[in-house]
């Protein structure tokens, strides 16, 4: 069985995305089928709890990550790079495009991202699943027929957003965290690590629980079951490097 919504249900769902947003997954019901992220309520409430932090419910302006970090807020997010505010100021100054340089540095060879270029600052996140670094483009790319590596921009644009989870759910392989009600482990396998565990768990049962918005659109459908702690991810199942 599918789970059918309508514009009224995904209005529900993310109430300040905008209309051209809910409009695409009125439209991309077939790719979320394809995917199974509509198989079950289950699947459905843990791809769009993940969306809803990530993204903020697809409110985030443009869609795209806002790389405008004062010094404070680079030394508080990295601070085994950086000791305090003083040490990025140094690292960096305070001249136009500061920010751009301090993400192509951190972001440089990691996420396939190349050494020495501007990948960190061209690659960040963007769309529901917030894309982020080459590779995560590459292979999202890949499996919904984008060449997001080249433009980058288009997986933020509100039209592929259907296309853009469905591939990232794809690839990550996140039915089978969905089926064993391993919410934690959907979450590590996401994003490499429980990022922002506390606010996905609110997100998905707690104080803007995504189940209450589902009950009544999946009534048919399984009821989900209680979040478990994620078992090691083996080392094998890691996501690989683009080659590109």
């Amino acid at each position: 069985m599918v789970l059918v919504l309508g514009e009224a249900d995904w209005r529900a769902i993310f109430p300040r995305a905008p209309t051209s947003v809910v409009e695409a997954f009125v439209g991309g019901a077939a790719l979320l089928a394809v995917a199974g992220i509509t198989m079950s309520r289950t699947r459905l409430a843990y791809a769009l709890a993940n969306v809803a932090h990530e993204c903020d419910g697809y409110a985030l302006p443009a869609l795209t990550e806002n790389i405008h970090y004062c010094a404070e807020s680079v030394a508080r997010t990295w601070p085994t790079r950086f000791p305090d505010a003083a040490a990025v100021r140094k690292a960096y100054g305070t001249g136009y495009g500061w920010q751009q340089k301090a993400i192509d540095e951190v972001y440089g060879e990691r996420m396939g991202n190349g050494r020495g270029t501007n990948d960190g600052s061209r690659y960040i996140g963007r769309g529901g699943p917030q894309l982020t670094g080459r590779e995560e483009y590459w292979e999202v790319g890949q499996r919904c027929g984008l060449d997001l590596v080249n433009r980058p921009e288009l997986a933020a644009q509100p039209r592929f957003q259907p296309a853009i989870l469905a591939a990232f759910w794809s690839w990550k392989g996140l039915n089978a965290q969905a089926d064993a009600g391993n919410f934690h482990g959907c979450v590590e396998k996401w994003k490499g690590r429980r990022i922002g565990i506390a606010d996905r768990e609110a997100r998905i049962a707690g104080r803007d629980t995504m189940l209450s918005r589902l009950m009544n659109l999946a009534a048919l459908m399984p009821v989900l079951e209680p979040i478990r702690p994620a078992p090691t991810i083996p080392a094998a199942l890691a996501p690989r490097r683009c080659s590109i």
